[in-house]
C-alpha cells in the first residue's frame, strides 16, 4: 500500500538501516521480496557496515539468505567488524549450506575464483549526502582515499564576486507545481525538461544540453515543485570501488533509470589564471563561459564522488549546467544525468573530451576497454598509421609506444 503511494525505499534510521535491513531482521522474505522488486538497494549497509545479508544470515532466516543469494547479493562482503555472511553463521546449518551451494555456484561459472570485497568505508560522505556512499575494496591494498575533503557543495578559496543578491534572480509567480508553459523558470530553460518523476525528458538534447533554470527562492511555488531537482541532492544509491585497471570508481548499486539525476561534479570553484598554475590538473571541469571571464571547477582538494567517476568513451551519464541559488551564467553548477537505463553494478562514466585527450594521450591512455573507445593504445596507434599514410613526414608524429596506461 505505501509503495504504491509513492513511500521511499531508500529512507534509514539513526543506525542506518533501510526497510530491507529491517525486513531481513524479522525474517519476512514476502516484504523483502516486495521490496526487491521496488528496486530496494540489496547491497545496502548500515551503521555497522551489515547488509540485508548480513543480519538474515547471523538470525538464520533460510528463506531470506536464499532470497537474497538468487537476486545476487554478495556472501564475501565484509561488515565493519570484518565479519561475511559466512563468518555470521552456525556451521553445517541451513543456512550455512546454502551460502556453500552458491559459492560452489559461483566459482563455477567461468572457471574464476571470486575476489573479496572488503567495504572499507561505510558511508565517504560522511553523512552529508542523503544516502551512504560506501567504499569497497577487492583489487588490492589500498586504503580509501583520503587526500582530499569530501564536501557536497561547490566551495572558495578565494573570492569568487558570485552574484547572489535574491533581488537580480529571475523567478516564477506559480501557485501549482511549476508544471505548466507559464512558469518562467521554465521557459528561461526554453521548457521544464523534467517529467513527473524527476528524470529528463526523452527529447532533451543530450548532444548539446540546453541550460536548465531550476526554481529558486525567490519563486512563490513550493519547495517540491517539478523543477527542483538538482538541489534536491543525490537520491540513487551509489559505490566508490576500486577497479582492475584505473584506480577508483564509481557504480550504480540499483537500476538507474534514463534521464535520472546521479550526482553533481562538486570542487572548488577557481579561475583559469589559477588553472593554468595548478601542479596537477587531473581533476579540472571547464565551465566554458564564451562571454567573458573563464572559471573552473576544480575537485582535486575539495570534492564529493564525483571526483572519482573515470572517463568512459561510450559513457552512460552526461554533465548539464543547471543555475539554482544564482543565475550568475559565469557560475553554472555540473549536474550528472544518466543517458541511458544503467544496470546495477555498471560503472558510471562520462566522457572526458577530445581535449583532455590531447594532452593526457601524451602520459597515459584509455582502459574503458568499450568498443567504441578513441583513446586506447591500439585506438591511437590506428590512428597514428592512418595519418603517416597522409602525411609526408611521418617522422614528426609522437611516438606513443612506451605510454603507461591510465589509472586515476
Amino acid at each position: 500500500m505505501l509503495l504504491t503511494r509513492g513511500a521511499d525505499v531508500t529512507l534509514t534510521d539513526n543506525e542506518e538501516n533501510i526497510c530491507l535491513h529491517w525486513a531481513s531482521f524479522t525474517g519476512s522474505a514476502a516484504i523483502a521480496e516486495v521490496l526487491l522488486n521496488a528496486r530496494c538497494d540489496l547491497h545496502a549497509v548500515n551503521y555497522h557496515g551489515d547488509t540485508p545479508l548480513h543480519i538474515a544470515a547471523r538470525e538464520s532466516y533460510h528463506d531470506c539468505v536464499l532470497l537474497f543469494l538468487s537476486r545476487g547479493a554478495n556472501p564475501e562482503l565484509r561488515n565493519k567488524e570484518g565479519d561475511t555472511a559466512w563468518d555470521l553463521t552456525p556451521e553445517r546449518s541451513d543456512v550455512w549450506f546454502a551460502l556453500q551451494l552458491n559459492r560452489k555456484l559461483r566459482l563455477g561459472v567461468g572457471n574464476r575464483a571470486i575476489r573479496t570485497e572488503k567495504i572499507i568505508c561505510r558511508d565517504v560522505a560522511r553523512g552529508y549526502e542523503n544516502v551512504p556512499i560506501p567504499c569497497v575494496n577487492g583489487v588490492d591494498g589500498e586504503p580509501c582515499p583520503e587526500d582530499y575533503k569530501y564536501i557536497s557543495e561547490n566551495c572558495e578559496t578565494s573570492t569568487m564576486n558570485i552574484d547572489r543578491n535574491i533581488t537580480h534572480l529571475q523567478h516564477c509567480t506559480c501557485v501549482d507545481d511549476c508544471s505548466s508553459s507559464n512558469c518562467l523558470c521554465g521557459q528561461l530553460s526554453i521548457r521544464c525538461w523534467y517529467d513527473k518523476d524527476g528524470r529528463l525528458l526523452q527529447e532533451f538534447n543530450k548532444i548539446e544540453p540546453p541550460l536548465i533554470f531550476e526554481c529558486n527562492q525567490a519563486c512563490s511555488c513550493w519547495r517540491n515543485c517539478k523543477n527542483r531537482v538538482v538541489q534536491s541532492g543525490i537520491k540513487v544509491r551509489l559505490q566508490l570501488y576500486r577497479t582492475a585497471k584505473m584506480g577508483w570508481g564509481v557504480r550504480a548499486l540499483q537500476t538507474i533509470p534514463q534521464g535520472t539525476f546521479i550526482c553533481e561534479y562538486v570542487g572548488e570553484l577557481i579561475s583559469d589564471a589559477e588553472a593554468d598554475v595548478r601542479e596537477d590538473d587531473s581533476y579540472l571541469f571547464d565551465l566554458d563561459n564564451k562571454d567573458g571571464e573563464v572559471y573552473c571547477i576544480d575537485a582535486r582538494y575539495y570534492g564529493n564522488i564525483s571526483r572519482f567517476i573515470n572517463h568512459l568513451c561510450d559513457p552512460n551519464i552526461i554533465p548539464v549546467r543547471v543555475f539554482m541559488l544564482h543565475q550568475d551564467l559565469r557560475f553554472p553548477r555540473i549536474a550528472f544525468f544518466s543517458s541511458r537505463d544503467i544496470r546495477t553494478g555498471e560503472e558510471l562514466g562520462f566522457d572526458y573530451g577530445d581535449r583532455f585527450w590531447d594532452i593526457k594521450s601524451k602520459y597515459f591512455t584509455c582502459q574503458c576497454g568499450s568498443e567504441k573507445c578513441k583513446h586506447s593504445a591500439e585506438a591511437i596507434a590506428l590512428e597514428q598509421s592512418r595519418l603517416a599514410r597522409l602525411d609526408p613526414h611521418p617522422e614528426l608524429l609522437p611516438e606513443l609506444s612506451s605510454l603507461p596506461s591510465v589509472n586515476p
